[in-house]
């Protein structure tokens, strides 16, 4: 399971760029990267593990259950004035980003959605609880 969350800014490592959460609980995000050789995206581990991003999301009720789930985002937290915010408005997102991500997880997961790859399970022993 992924979860496609706050793609609208671009990522702190630049343009066709974005982060996975939880990228050391399974292969998911090396898988992804893999898959996006050869093209100028990338995918990289989450950049504010202080954030515990990896719980505060959508994918954390699976990936308790050990299910390989995680979220793909490109906001940067720390400077964001507007993360979580009311002036979070589509006027300030980035359309451009965020088709490029979406791009690029549609074509780096196509093994996955095609059932020719499977990530690993999460080790329930990893997992806070």
């Amino acid at each position: 399971m992924f979860n496609i969350e706050m793609i609208g800014k671009q990522a702190k490592f630049g343009p066709n760029t974005a982060f996975i959460t939880g990228f050391d609980r399974s292969d998911f995000g090396k898988m992804l990267q893999d898959n996006a050789k050869g093209t100028v995206f990338r995918f990289e581990p989450d950049p504010y593990p202080e954030q515990n991003l990896f719980y505060r999301s959508d994918n954390a009720t699976l990936a308790r259950l050990g299910v390989p789930a995680h979220t793909i985002s490109t906001d940067q937290i720390p400077t964001d004035k507007k993360y979580h915010s009311v002036d979070d408005e589509v006027e300030s997102l980035d359309l451009a980003n965020m088709t490029a991500v979406i791009t690029a997880i549609g074509r780096a997961a196509s093994g996955i959605i095609s059932g020719q790859q499977t990530p690993t399970r999460i080790a329930p022993e990893t997992v806070k609880q």
